[in-house]
């Protein structure tokens, strides 16, 4: 069975050890390749328990209230092990991408909040300026939030994990990026296309991007 596991900062231990200029070949084997390219069992094994323990916690969040965008969050969902230098490397350039491209329309980490109101309907906002808004559905650590006319009714379905500060949230990666494409256009032109982050999403199969929020 497959399991969604989260890059997270365990892997700075190796950060760096890999150029650019081999990054995303070697991140099709790790992500989708064969067992042979795995790196060593010892350090895959204590990689996966810890990231396992955090994503797989039986924990439920509690989602209604305001969060504070804290940064985005990773992850891929695989049956092979991580490369830990390869995948450091991977999610340092991704996110950096990402959180760059959402801070242009408002996102930004620190100052915007999701809130998650009682009677369903959610907001992302940045101060008194609204980004984004709509209705939203959560049962059994799976969140679905379905946006208004103006993002012409887009909808993706996240899994709620709990982590150390809050919660991260993480969608499928075209649907995520569909919500920041779309965001891009309706608050700030300025933002530009998503396609240098596209060309990096479709290396990995099975990668999901999302909210790392805390309260």
């Amino acid at each position: 069975m497959k399991k969604i596991i989260t890059i997270c900062c365990a892997m700075a231990v190796a950060t760096g050890a890999f150029a650019q200029s081999g990054l995303l070949g070697s991140l099709k084997g790790i992500f989708g390749g064969s067992s042979s390219e795995e790196t060593s069992s010892t350090a895959a094994d204590i990689l996966g328990s810890v990231l396992g323990s955090v994503i797989s916690q039986a924990v439920t969040v509690s989602l209604p209230g305001t969060w504070t965008y804290n940064g985005c969050a990773t992850a891929v969902e695989t049956d092979n092990t991580l490369t830990t230098l390869a995948a450091t490397a991977y999610k340092e350039n991704l996110e950096k991408k990402i959180d760059g491209y959402l801070g242009k329309v408002g996102i930004k980490a620190g100052s915007a909040v999701i809130t998650y109101a009682a009677d369903n309907t959610f907001t992302i906002s940045n101060g008194s300026k609204v980004i984004a808004s709509g209705t939203y559905t959560y049962s059994d650590k799976t969140v679905q939030m379905k946006f208004g006319k103006v993002y012409n009714y887009l909808s993706m379905t996240g899994t709620v994990a709990a982590s150390v500060e809050g919660c991260q949230i993480l969608f499928d990666a075209d649907k995520f990026l569909a919500f920041a494409s779309k965001a891009a256009k309706v608050v700030s032109a300025r933002a530009g296309s998503t396609s240098g982050i596209l060309s990096l999403v479709e290396q990995v199969k099975g990668l999901k991007i999302g909210f790392d929020l805390k309260r």
